[in-house]
């Protein structure tokens, strides 16, 4: 029986309570099977916790799992029977679930307190946590890691990002490869997959030739408001908290996915500021996705490879999004990204999914305004969507997976460097 069909009762042990959860009191969890068509639709308007590409369903259609508030789901269960999507319970309680993660987190947290480590790869961390983290590498390691203080988010927090460069950058000569994780705040897993990439170049070296043959610039936190919003108020929060546009006020946010200069704006379902993928006023209208968009022109002409981290679904997606078509260099995208699928697969838990590589259109559905087009678009030849495993948890990873996950993701990460090493 698997977590999200057990009903916990004993919610007291948590040391640190966060808020929010009591918000999700009656929500349900259904199983649904749908088109491709159908699930844009269903993203911009329900929360998705996970997502199975029909490439991996016998049915040939799109699984999900969905969030059905009490007040709502009469309505979408009538919907779902009405397109002819099939659906299924899986839980009764969401509240519950997330319960019972704050309780895990916070037990592996307290651990590493008491061992004095300041990050650990079983657990999740804060934001200052993270830049302290960040801090904490520069000054230790100042030949070979400078911090980036890149820009302020909407509500005033700084993005920091890393350079990590045996030659401080300055050798032009040197590909660069450009990571960033958690773009949409919900998908936790994504930082600690790129703080173990950091530490992996930095601390337990394990080929030089990674940081002496390459540089490197990795954003790890990229929504910080969005993440410290889902912690303190509301888990499954997507979006930045910015309220700068139509509605700001009833509905914050922007999908800092859909707000990349690329067929922006071109998306009907992208046009609702309360939707969940809402595009933004306009292009880059969103701060901590200019910081984004700046480290990747800093250093453009050299950069062959550029990966966007989000969860979850086993998934290396590529251009185009916006139509299906596939780009000049389709073959090569498709090949170097299933040489990173292939190692990451080496190393994947017996009972998880294996990769699916392919054009972001065809194996989920069309999107617009993404950081994937978008860096494709203005000349970098490698870039992809990089969706993490969820297991059957979705996007609500405990924390006994991210040692796991930050393992074997750093295998791939390693395969597209030596791809990037054997072309450039």
């Amino acid at each position: 029986m698997t977590r999200l069909l057990v009903c916990v009762t004993v919610l007291f042990c948590a040391t640190v309570v966060y808020g929010g959860h009591e918000k999700y009191e009656g929500h349900q969890l259904y199983r649904i099977s749908c088109t491709t068509e159908e699930i844009a639709y269903l993203e911009a308007y329900l929360d998705l916790l996970s997502m199975t590409p029909a490439a991996r369903t016998s049915s040939g259609k799109i699984e999900a799992l969905v969030r059905l508030s009490p007040k709502d789901k009469g309505q979408w269960l009538q919907h779902f029977n009405d397109k002819n999507i099939s659906y299924r319970k899986i839980a009764d309680n969401l509240a519950d679930i997330l319960r019972q993660d704050e309780i895990q987190i916070e037990a592996a947290r307290s651990a590493a307190r008491r061992a004095g480590k300041s990050m650990t790869w079983d657990t999740y961390y804060r934001y200052k946590e993270v830049n302290d983290y960040l801090d904490e590498l520069a000054a230790t390691y100042p030949e070979l890691v400078t911090v980036i203080n890149a820009g302020l988010s909407y509500e005033g927090r700084q993005i920091k990002y890393v350079r990590i460069s045996t030659t401080r950058f300055e050798n032009l000569r040197k590909p660069v490869i450009v990571i960033d994780a958690m773009v949409h705040s919900n998908e936790w897993v994504t930082t600690p997959v790129a703080l173990y990439i950091i530490n992996q170049l930095v601390v337990d070296i394990v080929d030089r030739r990674l940081t002496e043959q390459i540089d490197w610039v990795i954003i790890p936190l990229a929504n910080p408001d969005g993440y410290e919003y889902s912690w303190e108020e509301d888990r499954l929060w997507r979006k930045t908290r910015s309220k700068n546009h139509e509605f700001g006020e009833e509905c914050p946010g922007v999908d800092g996915n859909r707000n990349f200069d690329h067929y922006w704006g071109t998306s009907e379902l992208s046009a609702d500021p309360c939707s969940n993928n809402y595009h933004g006023p306009s292009v880059f209208s969103e701060p901590e996705i200019r910081v984004i968009r700046n480290a990747v022109l800093a250093h453009l002409q050299r950069t062959p490879l550029y990966i966007s981290v989000h969860s979850w679904g086993n998934m290396i997606l590529y251009a185009w999004g916006q139509n299906g078509t596939l780009p000049a260099n389709g073959l090569v995208l498709h090949l170097a990204g299933v040489r990173m699928a292939t190692a990451i697969d080496a190393l994947a838990l017996d009972k998880a999914d294996r990769y699916v590589v392919g054009n972001a259109a065809h194996v989920l559905y069309f999107t617009t305004g993404t950081s994937r087009d978008w860096t494709r678009a203005i000349g970098i030849p490698l870039t992809y969507t990089l969706e993490l495993p969820g297991y059957e948890y979705g996007f609500l990873v405990p924390p006994t997976y991210v040692n796991q996950i930050v393992k074997e993701t750093w295998a791939g990460i390693v395969e597209g460097a030596n791809y990037v090493l054997s072309t450039w």
